[in-house]
């Protein structure tokens, strides 16, 4: 049912724009105050127009604009060559946000807490872990098909140097994000105009004829 909902957004000229807004906030964020410090280890904030989208748009429009923000943020500011497990990334991380907040009465902080902590622990430690591991370690997927036992080295190799470090990172802004992402959805979440023509359009609707 939230995907059908979710996916009727796409078709509507308002959502369209008020996602593209939001992409550009994400690009925005992404280009000016987002801090490489290895090629495993980046502190951004692209997570807050990320969740408000998938607040107001759900899951399907959430994966696409996932997936989107990574491949436009990489073509604007190239920072190495493309690789398609970030692109998933982005998208598993939008398609949990959509699920979670979409059209949801009240959002609790427990909920927010869940949500982050299940995104971090999921996209964040595990999947773009193994993917940086498999982009540098061992550089050249087609080992996994021709030379298991080497790529299996390289990636262990990469793995033990690069994961602390990922981990220590992401449980250090965990709290940061749990915070931030709860303060941001309450405010959005009050303000008039994208309460009753985004959230919850019907119910005003329906409030206005009464």
């Amino acid at each position: 049912m939230r995907f059908r909902e979710s996916a009727k957004e796409l078709g509507k000229v308002r959502s369209l724009t008020m996602l593209a807004m939001l992409l550009a906030l994400r690009l925005a964020l992404d280009f000016t105050i987002s801090i490489r410090i290895t090629d495993s280890i980046k502190i951004g904030f692209t997570i807050f127009p990320t969740v408000i989208a998938c607040m107001l748009f759900g899951p399907v429009p959430g994966m696409l604009f996932g997936a989107a923000g990574d491949i436009l943020g990489l073509f604007l500011k190239p920072v190495g060559p493309y690789f398609p497990g970030y692109t998933l990334d982005a998208a598993v991380a939008g398609l949990f946000y959509g699920l979670s907040f979409y059209k949801r009465e009240k959002l609790s902080f427990v909920r927010v807490a869940l949500t982050v902590l299940g995104v971090t622990a999921l996209v964040n430690i595990c999947m773009t872990t193994t993917w940086v591991c498999v982009q540098y370690g061992v550089r050249d997927f087609t080992l996994f098909f021709t030379d298991r036992a080497l790529a299996k080295t390289l990636f262990l190799e990469k793995f033990h140097l690069i994961f602390k470090g990922r981990l220590i990172k992401n449980l250090w802004m965990l709290p940061v994000n749990i915070l931030g992402v709860s303060a941001v959805l309450t405010a959005v979440r009050r303000l008039p105009l994208v309460r009753h023509t985004f959230l919850f359009p019907a119910a005003s609707t329906k409030g206005a004829r009464g």
